[in-house]
């Protein structure tokens, strides 16, 4: 087989449509059964998140068809009142053939290793849905030691939560709450904001106005106006979030749901009757055609308390239409943006890890004693 590697300085449009046709042919398996369509981009959603990527894939010989594939998106971000570079592993796909997934596992630590020199990173991620256990199985949990993987330190359990409605003993949002869309006129508060969060976010976006505005400009659709900015009585910013559709770039089609999964969706449709929920997409078992899940990431998020959270979900929760639904990520130890309990809430759990080459020493951030969270957001995942 031969290894082959795209960036984003030389892409190219026929190993792209190769890519879609490989890509789109792996269904997910957890509670629902779910296939990604990047339309007629592969690399539309890798472009949100920075100007570097690379993606490798392996051609098999001699029919010339793609085998394997992984990407790493190139990120900056902040880190100890540094700017560094990370990288995210994410989409590996690797087909049943035996012979593809052992000359994967003997090209994963190079890749990496060559991205460290050639593009200066200084830290590699990777997000693990915890319900695929063919990942969990092939890279946490080898069976020999004499395999040359990376080693996979645990940084942080978050949940990818996502709100479906509101039961009708919902609290009211607090009166004393002044909440207002984006704009020229409150920018600066709010970068203000989301400075003095940063601070207690390694591994941040958004740290100045440029940061700010650079990563507005990278999300297809987006605008300032796309905020929601609480103000408490003395018109000082104390929460905010951005929801954002990810339909441009990708598109989450269930084909199927599991029994429990099932059974949830039976329950907003149930729900709906009363005003409640909002329903989910049918899956393709159901209807025979294929639809993609309707929701909005939450994006931004950062709050003082549970209050304004749950006050700022309201707010966004009415600027759907009645067929979408909202979702974020929440570290297990982020107690204020829990779901709140008088919402319709599932959650589906996932772990960020701290990639290292084995005779690399454990990063220092994935110790116990460190107590502040990184960032984690769904529109990166």
């Amino acid at each position: 087989m031969k290894l082959e590697m795209i960036s984003s300085a030389n892409l190219d449009g026929q190993s792209n449509q190769e890519l879609l046709q490989f890509f789109s042919s792996f269904h997910i398996q957890g509670l629902m059964e779910l296939k990604y369509d990047r339309k007629s981009d592969f690399f539309g959603l890798y472009k949100t998140q920075g100007k570097d990527f690379r993606t490798y894939f392996l051609r098999d010989q001699p029919s010339g068809k793609i085998a394997a594939s992984a990407s790493f998106v190139i990120r900056e971000v902040r880190y100890a009142n540094e700017t560094v570079k990370i990288a995210y592993a994410t989409d590996l796909r690797v087909s049943n053939s035996r012979r593809a997934i052992l000359e994967w596992s003997q090209h994963f630590l190079p890749t990496l290793e060559a991205i460290k020199a050639d593009l200066k990173v200084n830290h590699f991620f990777s997000v693990i849905d915890m319900g695929e256990r063919t990942i969990l199985n092939a890279f946490l949990r080898p069976r020999t030691m004499r395999r040359n993987l990376p080693r996979y330190f645990l940084y942080r359990k978050f949940n990818i939560n996502s709100l479906h409605g509101r039961f009708p003993w919902a609290p009211t949002p607090l009166q004393s709450l002044r909440i207002r869309e984006g704009n020229s006129s409150n920018l600066e508060a709010l970068v203000d904001y989301l400075t003095r969060k940063s601070k207690y976010r390694p591994f941040c976006s958004v740290w100045d106005q440029n940061s700010l505005e650079q990563k507005i400009s990278r999300l297809p659709g987006f605008k300032l106006s796309d905020f929601l900015i609480a103000f408490d009585n003395q018109e000082k910013v104390i929460g905010c979030l951005a929801p954002w559709s990810p339909q441009s770039v990708q598109k989450l089609i269930p084909f199927s749901f599991d029994g429990p999964a099932d059974n949830f969706r039976q329950f907003l449709k149930f729900g709906r009757l009363f005003g409640w929920t909002h329903p989910l997409t049918k899956p393709v078992s159901s209807s025979g055609t294929e639809a993609p899940l309707n929701f909005r990431w939450l994006s931004h998020l950062a709050v003082d308390n549970e209050d304004i959270f749950e006050s700022l979900l309201w707010k966004a929760y009415e600027r759907l239409n009645r067929q979408e639904f909202l979702a974020y990520t929440q570290i297990d130890q982020d107690f204020r943006i829990n779901p709140p309990k008088s919402w319709i809430a599932a959650q589906q759990p996932h772990a960020l890890y701290s990639m290292t080459a084995p005779a690399e020493d454990r990063p220092s951030y994935v110790h116990p004693s460190e107590t502040l969270n990184p960032e984690i957001e769904g529109i990166f995942i």
